[in-house]
This record gives C-alpha cells, structure tokens and sequence, in this order.
C-alpha cells in the first residue's frame, strides 16, 4: 500500500530513534505535522523556532540520540538558524526538516519562497531536498545517519505539496551506526607514558575528546600525581549556563 511522504518521513525518525520534534506548526507542515500527530514522536510546539533549535540541540548534546525540529516555509524555517548553527558546532546530533513553498509556487519570486540549501549546508553535514516521493526514506536515513555518526546537523528540505504525495515505499533503509575506537599508536600512547611519569608536576586538561572516558579521568589523579581536570560541556553552554544565572536574567 502506498504512503505519502509525510508518513515515511515520521517512520524514518522513529527508526532513527528520535522520541522528540520542536516547532511551530502550520502552513507547509500541516501534513507533516498531522502524520506525528498519529505515531509515537511527540510534538513540542515552541514560542519561537529558533528556541526549538537550541532545545533539540541541547537534547541531541545531551543524550547522544537524534533530535529533530521542523518549521514552515520562509521565515519559519529561517528563524532556526542560530540554534542549528550552535548544535553543529556542539556536535550535537540535530536533523532539521526545513519546509518551503509548493513547487507550484517555486520561481515565480512567491514571497516566502527561500533558497533554504544555500543558508543551511554552510553549517551541515547533509543538506538536501526530497525531490521526488521515491526519494523520502533514503534522503531521512540518509540525514538520520550524517547527524549520528558525524556528530551534527543535518537538514532535510521538503516542498509543502511534496508531504502528500505517495510512494510504495518498497526498499528498506536503515540508519547503520559504526563504533570506532581511536586511540595514539602504541609506540606514541609508550611515550606519553613516559612523559608523565618522568615529569614532576603533571596537569591534564581533558576536553570534549575524551567524554567517553569520564570516570577514567576522574580517577586518574588516584593513582598517579596528576592533577586531572575534565570539562565536556561546550563553552557555548557554558555562557548561556552564566546568562541564566546573572542578574539581568533573574530579573
């Protein structure tokens, strides 16, 4: 049985493990939005898009899992772009299904219509429209997996009209998540062992690269003169975590 492209997009997120979509509905994603509406993903529906970015940037940093925000076409989807900029620099795992106008309207300068490509591969590890119904999962897995596996955003754009249309939906795709280990060779990991232990004073400071490794850090100073400092949260957080506390923002 056929489905419309809105019901393969909802089913590619949730295979891809998204729990969470922020946004304002309307317009050119009433489809789409109708389509969560009915399946397991919950729609949160924010004040304004770009707080939607920063919150599915911050669920993505936090969890590790995809998050997704969605808008309508123009400004809609436009409004998103300092939060997603933010998550891509985070690294944060954050698909943005970017709307535009009918492709009745598109070349006719419709006023909302908006080159949404060109603003948001800039920041982006995929960037592409659906541009045909056959195209819909492939393109969702496709993004789906850029976001996880490269650590960061990726963008989905889809014409208003092109969430009705239909498709088989016959070939299966699947969001595949490799887990590399990285780590120095042995003979540099040998000689970074020696540095330490020849030194007389030792200070670690452990970035974002080494948060899988946390409580090895943290234990580190147990059993070696090391003085091991951890710091995982990106700087970006880490001023908005100051903003909040401030006066001008208790006020």
């Amino acid at each position: 049985m056929a489905k419309t492209v809105a019901d393969i997009v909802v089913d590619s997120l949730q295979k891809a493990g998204a729990k969470r979509i922020y946004g304002i509905p309307g317009d050119t994603i009433n489809h789409f939005t109708d389509a969560v509406s009915k399946s397991d993903l919950r729609w949160i529906t924010v004040r304004h898009e770009e707080v939607g970015a920063f919150a599915a940037g911050g669920e993505a940093y936090m969890t590790g899992e995809l998050a997704v925000c969605a808008g309508t076409c123009g400004p809609g989807s436009l409004h998103f772009v300092n939060g997603i900029h933010e998550s891509h620099r985070n690294g944060a795992p954050v698909l943005l299904i970017a709307s535009d106008v009918a492709r009745t309207e598109s070349g006719f300068n419709f006023p909302q219509e908006v080159d949404q490509k060109k603003i948001y591969e800039q920041h982006s590890h995929f960037c592409e429209y659906i541009s045909h119904p056959s195209q819909a999962r492939r393109i969702m897995t496709k993004a789906a997996q850029a976001a996880l596996t490269k650590r960061g955003v990726a963008v989905v754009i889809v014409n208003g009209d092109m969430f009705t249309e239909k498709d088989e939906d016959a070939m299966d795709w699947e969001v595949y998540r490799p887990q590399p280990v990285c780590r120095p060779n042995d003979m540099e990991m040998a000689e970074l062992a020696a540095l330490v232990d020849g030194a007389g004073k030792v200070s670690v400071y452990a970035g974002i690269g080494a948060r899988d490794a946390r409580d090895k850090w943290r234990s580190w100073p147990r059993w070696s003169t090391a003085r091991a400092r951890c710091r995982f949260m990106p700087a970006s957080a880490r001023a908005m975590r100051g903003m909040r506390s401030s006066p001008f923002a208790r006020r």
